[in-house]
This record gives structure tokens, sequence and C-alpha cells, in this order.
């Protein structure tokens, strides 16, 4: 059981925090490919465009699963704050299960799509469409992960009612 843990740690690790560090620094590094070959070369590359777009939705996507994992996006906090902490919970509860729900339901027609779409390449690089889009696919999993994981943490609350692994504003209950 440990050794799954560690497996799944690194996954999330990887995907999360590795993977979309090295998409943003491939996104930077593109754009000042881009600045110094039009200013200083007077050469207009097509590539580092293109590359940098697509290592920004890479970049996009996977931060946003870093959100949900870290509790990080956005809430309507001036009335959820105002809530009792069980209240808040049921909501966080009915929200996550929603989202996930809705989530797993599209998963199966946009997998499709990034199959389909396989045959169809960028303009630039050349590469399918599969590979710059198939970060929206693992967005969802992720997201369905870490709401499944919220969702059995804030039940746990309900049930116990003791947030005793609470460490700034993420809560570490699996």
């Amino acid at each position: 059981m440990e050794l799954l843990k560690k497996i799944y740690h690194f996954i999330i690790v990887f995907f999360e925090e590795i993977l979309s560090t090295v998409a943003l620094i491939t996104c930077a590094s593109a754009i000042v490919i881009q600045v110094f070959y039009r200013y200083f070369l007077n050469i207009s590359l097509e590539w580092p465009f293109e590359l940098s777009i697509y290592a920004y939705i890479w970049t996009l996507y996977l931060g946003a699963a870093w959100g949900v994992r870290k509790g990080r996006h956005v809430k309507f906090n001036i009335l959820y704050d105002k809530l009792p902490i069980k209240v808040q919970k049921m909501v966080n509860i009915i929200f996550n299960t929603i989202t996930t729900a809705v989530f797993i339901i599209i998963f199966k027609p946009v997998w499709e799509y990034l199959l389909f779409n396989y045959r169809i390449k960028t303009v630039a690089l050349k590469i399918p469409w599969t590979y710059v889009f198939m970060v929206f696919s693992i967005f969802l999993v992720l997201t369905i992960i870490h709401n499944i994981e919220h969702i059995i943490c804030d039940i746990k609350f309900l049930s116990t009612n003791k947030d005793t692994n609470r460490t700034g504003d993420k809560v570490k209950c699996l």
C-alpha cells in the first residue's frame, strides 16, 4: 500500500508540478527565441510562436489541476465564509460531486475527439492535435481524483466533526 501511495504521489507531482514547470519554461523560452530572431536577426520564425501557445495551454490546465488539489481556486468567499463549517463542508461535497459527475460524463467524448484529431497536424510543428490538447484529458482525470479526495475528506470531517490534519489552507486527510 505504501508503494502505491508513493507511485500516486510521484504521478501527481510529475504532472502538476514538474510537467507544468517544464511547459512554462518552454513557453517563456519559445517567446525569447521568437523575440531574439525577429528583432536581432530580422528573421520571423513560425514554430516558436506555435510552441509557446501549446506550452501555455499545458501550463494552464496542469496548473488548474494543481489548484484543485491545493484548494486554491476562486470561491465566492463573501457568502461562503459566513456559513458554519459543517455547511461549508456540505457545499463543498455538493459542488465537488457535481463537478466530478460532469467531468466523468464528458471524459469519453473528449477522449474520442482527441483520438479523432490525431490525423490533423499543427501548422508549424507538424505534430498531431491530439498531443496538443491531450492535457485536457489529463486535467479531467486529475480533477476527478482530487475532487474525490476532497469529498472523502469532507465526509470524514462531517462524520467525526474533527479537522485535526489542517495545515494552512489545505487539509490532508487521506
